[in-house]
């Protein structure tokens, strides 16, 4: 059915006063030009009609995305669904279920690349962003970063570069809990301070005199207060939490509330991980950060026996979608994958070792060094 040319502006979903879902069906965004669904367009920070080229702004709204008191948060519901029209499939490898657009196939998982994709029936309790990132880095400035990141690496097999080559970078926006807390921490260890002593040593039949360093231990305490704000946690099954913590960190400060027109055009992960389990996660987190501060706050030259003592208060958070270039390859059967912050356009990425070249490399080394011995 050809859509009318003028159809009329769809007002972007809200949730109503009770929280109830917004009903999905057939909400689409179409061009109010030519009536062709329009997509979001990061360079333009609009949305953009890919067959007319008109592009739309979103309203700007003043609602701001904040945290919520974790005690309320956890009792709170959370299935209120994407608000549009996505359909979804399942990786059988990975387990990430990605969404997209109605009308869009998909042939491989975003996330490693596995061609064993299956359509998974919509989720009665699928978990609603509260607010997004949107896309500021396009496509092309993304693709161009891959480029540059893998001819630049080393000691990597050289058919590489075309087989990472054969998936396209993704747009995904990936699922995040954040999480904000104060600390006071009270801390105690033993500081070890160096000092230097001669000692008679005996040496070729020799009596000689030698410095020798010792460590003096003394007990030492103090207290720290420690301050965390949107500490992110990862809520995706297809992107391990290390290589996510690489293009961090998140401007979260600009997030919007959720609007699912953001999505249009890019691929969007469900929630994997529960709120009660993100908890966990967040906590571990934090509790080895703020054992590195007590650390750091230790004097002396060396440390032992750590101590530290928490106490949490204001734990709060928020949920919310954020961008994510993801170019992901299968080699030798194993996934690997490229990341690019979709807001900052921080790059990180993990690539397989070429073994031949690792030996080539250390035999190398080895005979220089065997070279230079005999000259000496």
């Amino acid at each position: 059915m050809t859509p009318s040319p003028h159809p009329p502006p769809i007002p972007a979903p809200r949730p109503t006063p009770g929280g109830e879902p917004i009903s999905a069906k057939a909400r689409k965004f179409p061009c109010g030009a030519c009536g062709a669904d329009v997509l979001w367009n990061p360079g333009a920070a609009a949305l953009k009609c890919p067959y007319c080229g008109k592009e739309t702004a979103l309203p700007t709204s003043s609602d701001e995305v904040v945290e919520r008191p974790l005690e309320e948060a956890l009792k709170a519901p959370r299935d209120l669904g994407w608000g549009a029209e996505r359909k979804s499939v399942r990786c059988t490898k990975c387990g990430a279920t990605t969404t997209f657009d109605p009308g869009v196939s998909a042939s491989r998982c975003a996330f490693c690349a596995t061609p064993a994709v299956v359509e998974a029936p919509p989720s009665s309790n699928l978990v609603r962003p509260a607010g997004l990132l949107a896309f500021a880095v396009d496509r092309s400035a993304a693709s161009q970063r891959f480029k540059t990141w893998i001819s630049g690496l080393w000691f990597r097999p050289n058919d590489l570069k075309a087989k990472s080559s054969l998936t396209a970078m993704q747009g995904v926006y990936v699922p995040f809990w954040t999480f904000d807390a104060l600390t006071h921490n009270r801390w105690t260890a033993e500081a070890g301070h160096y000092y230097t002593v001669q000692v008679q040593a005996l040496v070729n039949g020799k009596t000689v005199m030698r410095s020798e360093t010792r460590t003096r231990w003394e007990p030492a305490a103090g207290f720290l207060e420690k301050v965390f704000d949107d500490v992110p946690v990862p809520a995706s099954k297809g992107l391990p939490p290390g290589l996510a913590r690489g293009i961090e960190p998140f401007p979260t400060a600009g997030l919007v509330p959720y609007d699912p027109q953001y999505l249009s055009g890019f691929l969007a992960e469900e929630y994997a991980v529960d709120l009660p389990d993100a908890v966990t996660s967040a906590r571990d987190r934090m509790t080895r950060e703020i054992f590195a501060a007590c650390s750091g706050e230790v004097p002396g030259d060396t440390q032992r026996n750590l101590r530290v003592s928490t106490a949490w208060s204001g734990l709060t958070c928020k949920n919310a979608l954020l961008p994510v270039w993801i170019s992901a390859y299968q080699y030798g059967g194993k996934p690997f994958r490229f990341l690019v912050n979709g807001v900052t356009g921080k790059v990180d990425g993990n690539a397989p070792f070429s073994i031949p070249k690792i030996l080539a490399a250390v035999l190398a080394a080895i005979a220089v060094i065997l070279l230079l011995s005999k000259l000496s």
